[in-house]
Order: structure tokens, then C-alpha cells, then sequence
């Protein structure tokens, strides 16, 4: 994305887990809570577990807004006809979200990346997005020139990467795994193995406190995907080491639960880090 250097599809995630404790280390920063929205679900799940010691041993926090679900669990029509395609048609992704955004329906939210601007094209549901104004906590003209001037940057520059993020979401390389997490419920598990352990050693930490907030309207899980991930963190070895909680967030969409400053989830998260301090 932009002028970063590619990534190749098979060691995205293993770069990432690289790349993390390295910008750690140049910002000189030792601890940190963790918070992702969609498919940042899988970047931070393998964060969570391999990395689990840069979170803050004061309140170790985590935040997700929107999981990502794969779709043999989700069920989402778009997202499972998706998967079926020919890999080469998933090269074209970001060319067909430039064209969308800019050609056909450029004051669609674009929020959460090319795959987003293209799904919210086949949305059946309406939209619980803001409007620009609102978005941006400014008057409606200069919230729109915002908008139209985000889009035209963000596609400015390269936005192949957004290829290779559909291809990790959709499993389409069947070589190329989520690492830890390929199986959300079985990474529950073997999380939870691996945080009983950690707490023979670390007695005086206290759980970790998990959150996710869901959309009340999600195009890219839906109410399947969202049972499904609750089900996988409600399993009975859990509580004992993790404070996990869900929410919906009314009025919102899967853009919206991140960006909107009233109705999605950001204030919440900071307030949850703001009271460990």
C-alpha cells in the first residue's frame, strides 16, 4: 500500500510478527493494548499470541471492532461466492475499488479499504453511515471535499496489497494459512492453554480483558459470523483467563462501528485504556 514494498501473499503474516517489535523498538515504546477492525482480526490474533508479552502487564487490553469471520462460518452470500472465483479475478480487486469509488459511486464509505468499497456496492441492507459532515465534526461542504479529496489520494498511489488481503480473508491459496488462528476455535483453545501457563509464572497480572464490538448492520459477517466468533470466545476454558465481552453497536455499519465518533466503538476503546491509568 502506497509507496511500503510488497509483501508477498505466503509471509504476510510472519512479516507482520517481524515488523511489529521492530517499530516497537524504534518508537521506544515496551507495552501496548492491542485494537484491529475487520481483517485486522487475523493480524491480531497471531499478534496476541506470539507477542503476547508486549502487552501491558497493568491492564493487558485488547479491542476488536468488526472480526473478520472466515466464510465458511460467516455465510455470507457475497463473501462465499466470492471464495469461488478464479485467483486471477482477486488480481483485479483494487482496479475494480478504484474504478467503483471514483467512477460510479465515489461517496460511498470507503473507510475500510478497497474491500469494503466493493462490497458495499452489493449491500442490500441501508447503510448506517454518516454523513460527511458529521464524519468529520465540520460543515457538510468541507466534510464532502474531506471525502472526495481521501479517495482521490488513496488511490493515487499502489493499492495492489489489497489483492493479496483478499486473498488471506478469502483462504483462496490453500498453501497459505492464518497461521495460529487458521481455525478461530481451536485458537481459543490453544490461546487459553498458553495464557494458563503464562499466569503460573505472572500471578500478579490480572485477566485479559478482551472487547469486541459488532456492527448492527455488518455486509461483511453478518449475524452468522457474529454468533460464531461469540461462540468461539464463550467456550468454558476462558473465563479463567480472559474477560471477554461483546457488544452491538446500534446504528452502525461495518465502516461506521470504527469511524463514526458518536455511534462506533472508538471512545469506548479509549476509555477502557484510560482507566488502567
Amino acid at each position: 500500500m502506497g509507496g511500503s514494498t510488497r509483501v508477498p501473499l505466503k509471509i504476510r503474516i510472519a512479516v507482520w510478527l517481524e515488523t511489529v517489535p521492530a517499530l516497537l523498538k524504534l518508537l521506544g515504546v515496551e507495552r501496548v493494548s492491542l485494537m484491529c477492525h475487520s481483517a485486522g482480526t487475523i493480524y491480531l490474533l497471531n499478534t496476541l499470541y506470539h507477542l503476547r508479552e508486549i502487552l501491558d502487564p497493568v491492564k493487558p487490553y485488547v479491542a476488536i471492532i468488526g472480526p473478520w469471520v472466515d466464510t465458511e462460518q460467516s455465510k455470507v452470500f457475497l463473501w462465499s461466492a466470492a471464495s469461488k472465483l478464479p485467483v486471477g479475478m482477486f488480481d483485479a480487486w483494487n482496479g475494480l475499488g478504484k474504478f467503483i469509488q471514483t467512477q460510479i459511486a465515489p461517496s460511498l464509505s470507503w473507510s475500510g479499504g478497497v474491500i469494503s468499497a466493493v462490497s458495499g456496492v452489493f449491500s442490500s441492507k441501508p447503510s448506517c453511515a454518516m454523513t460527511p459532515g458529521q464524519r468529520y465534526d465540520t460543515a457538510e461542504d468541507v466534510g464532502k471535499e474531506i471525502e472526495k479529496l481521501q479517495v482521490k489520494y488513496f488511490f493515487e498511489e499502489d493499492t495492489t496489497a489489497a489483492n493479496e488481503e483478499l486473498k488471506l480473508c478469502a483462504k483462496k491459496d490453500v498453501s497459505v494459512t492464518w497461521d495460529v488462528c487458521d481455525d478461530y476455535e481451536t485458537y481459543v483453545q490453544t490461546f487459553c492453554t498458553s495464557e494458563r501457563a503464562r499466569k503460573d509464572s505472572h500471578q500478579d497480572e490480572p485477566k485479559l480483558e478482551m472487547h469486541v464490538y459488532y456492527a448492527e448492520s455488518d455486509m461483511m459477517i453478518g449475524k452468522g459470523g457474529q454468533a460464531y466468533f461469540d461462540k468461539c470466545w464463550n467456550q468454558s476454558m476462558v473465563s479463567e483467563v480472559v474477560d471477554y465481552h461483546s457488544v452491538e453497536l446500534s446504528g452502525t455499519d461495518h465502516d461506521s462501528a470504527l469511524i463514526d465518533q458518536d455511534k462506533g466503538a472508538m471512545k469506548h476503546i479509549f476509555a477502557a485504556v484510560g482507566r488502567a491509568r
